[in-house]
C-alpha cells in the first residue's frame, strides 16, 4: 500500500496566499502611483468678464501711480503748481487699487521660466502721465457701462470720474491743453444730462430721488444767487435753471410729476448764515455733491448698457462742486469711502 502524503500545515497553505497579496498590493499601488503622475496641476481659473474689469482697472490704476511718481522726480513734475496734482494722481490711484481689491493673487506656484520681479518703470514725463490719465479715464468709462456687476459700475464711474477731474487739473498746471476724457464712439460730457435710455433701467424710486435732489439743488441756488453779488449771482441763478429743468426732466421720464408720489416740496431747509459769501460757497458745494452722490447710487441700479447719462450726470455734478470750490476725492459720489486725513 503506497504511503499518503503528509497533509499540508497551515504554515504550508498561507504562504501562497500572502505571495499573491503582496503582489496585489504591489499592483494597486503602482497602479495609484501613475494616477497621481498623470493628474494635471492645478491651474488659474479664467477670470470672467467682472474680474476683466477690476484686474484692468486695478493695472491702469498701478500704472498711474507709478507714473506719476516717476514724473514727480523730474524738474517739470516737481515745480508748482504741477507737483501737488501728481501727489494727487499717485496717491489716488494707489486708493483706487486698493478699493477695488488690488492684484489677484491665486495662491498657485508660478509657471516655470516665469518672471520673480515686476519690470522696472521707466521714467515718465508729465506729457505721459497726461496721456496715460486720459487713456485710463476712457477705459473706465466704457468699463462702468458695460460691466455686469452694479455695485463695480459704481465704483468704477467713480474712479473714471476722479481719473477725468486730475486730467483736467494736470492740463491746467503744466498749461497744456485737456485732452479727450470721452471713448471715440461717446458724445462729449453733457454739463445738463437728460434721462434718455436710461430710464429704461431705472425704477420710480431712483428717477424720483434724482428728481427730488435736482430740486433741492435748485431751490438752494436760487437762495444764493439772492444772497450773493456780480458773477457769483450769475453762476448760482444759471444753476439753478440747471437743476430746475433736469428735476422737471426726471421726474417726467418717472410719470410722477404733480401726482400724489412726485417727493419735490415747495421749499427746503437751508443752513442759516447764506449772506456770507463763505457759508454761500459751502452750501453750493453741498448740493452739487449731493446730486453727485445720488447720480453715483443710480449708476449702481441701473442694468449695463443704460448708464453713460448717469455717469455723465456724476462727472457734471462733480465738476460744478469743484467751480464752486471743492476740495478733489479720490471716489467722487461715493461718501462711504472718503478716508479721514492723516497726520
Amino acid at each position: 500500500m503506497s504511503a499518503r502524503p503528509d497533509p499540508a500545515s497551515p504554515r504550508d497553505l498561507a504562504r501562497p496566499l500572502a505571495r499573491a497579496l503582496a503582489a496585489a498590493v504591489m499592483v494597486l499601488t503602482l497602479a495609484a502611483c501613475g494616477l497621481r503622475a498623470e493628474t494635471p496641476p492645478p491651474t488659474e481659473p479664467s477670470p470672467d468678464a467682472v474680474e476683466q474689469v477690476r484686474a484692468r482697472t486695478v493695472a491702469d490704476s498701478l500704472a498711474l501711480a507709478q507714473a506719476a511718481a516717476a514724473a514727480a522726480l523730474l524738474p517739470d513734475g516737481a515745480a508748482e503748481p504741477v507737483a501737488p496734482v501728481l501727489a494727487d494722481v499717485s496717491a489716488f490711484s494707489e486708493q483706487h487699487a486698493d478699493q477695488l481689491g488690488g492684484v489677484y493673487v491665486s495662491g498657485l506656484p508660478a509657471p516655470t521660466g516665469s518672471p520673480t520681479s515686476s519690470p522696472t518703470t521707466a521714467a515718465a514725463t508729465v506729457g505721459d502721465v497726461l496721456v496715460e490719465l486720459a487713456t485710463a479715464t476712457r477705459t473706465a468709462l466704457t468699463d462702468a457701462d458695460a460691466v455686469p456687476d452694479g455695485p463695480l459700475a459704481r465704483l468704477v464711474a467713480s474712479i473714471a470720474t476722479s481719473r477725468g477731474e486730475l486730467a483736467t487739473r494736470l492740463a491746467r498746471a503744466a498749461g497744456a491743453e485737456v485732452p479727450s476724457l470721452v471713448p471715440d464712439e461717446a458724445p462729449p460730457l453733457d454739463p445738463t444730462p437728460s434721462p434718455s435710455a436710461s430710464v429704461d433701467g431705472l425704477g420710480t424710486d431712483e428717477l424720483a430721488t434724482l428728481a427730488l435732489v435736482h430740486d433741492q439743488a435748485g431751490y438752494g441756488f436760487e437762495v444764493i444767487a439772492a444772497k450773493l453779488p456780480g458773477g457769483q449771482r450769475s453762476a448760482a441763478s444759471a444753476a439753478a435753471a440747471t437743476h430746475r429743468a433736469r428735476s422737471e426732466a426726471w421726474a417726467g421720464a418717472a410719470g410722477i410729476d404733480g401726482s400724489a408720489q412726485d417727493p419735490r416740496r415747495a421749499s427746503y431747509t437751508l443752513p442759516s448764515g447764506l449772506d456770507d459769501p463763505a457759508v454761500a460757497a459751502t452750501l453750493a458745494r453741498t448740493l452739487e455733491t449731493s446730486v453727485a452722490d445720488a447720480y453715483a447710487n443710480a449708476v449702481g441700479e441701473a442694468p449695463p448698457g443704460t448708464r453713460a447719462t448717469l455717469i455723465d450726470g456724476l462727472r457734471a455734478a462733480t465738476d460744478a462742486a469743484a467751480a464752486w470750490g471743492a476740495t478733489p476725492v479720490p471716489f467722487p459720489g461715493l461718501p462711504e469711502r472718503a478716508q479721514q486725513p492723516t497726520g
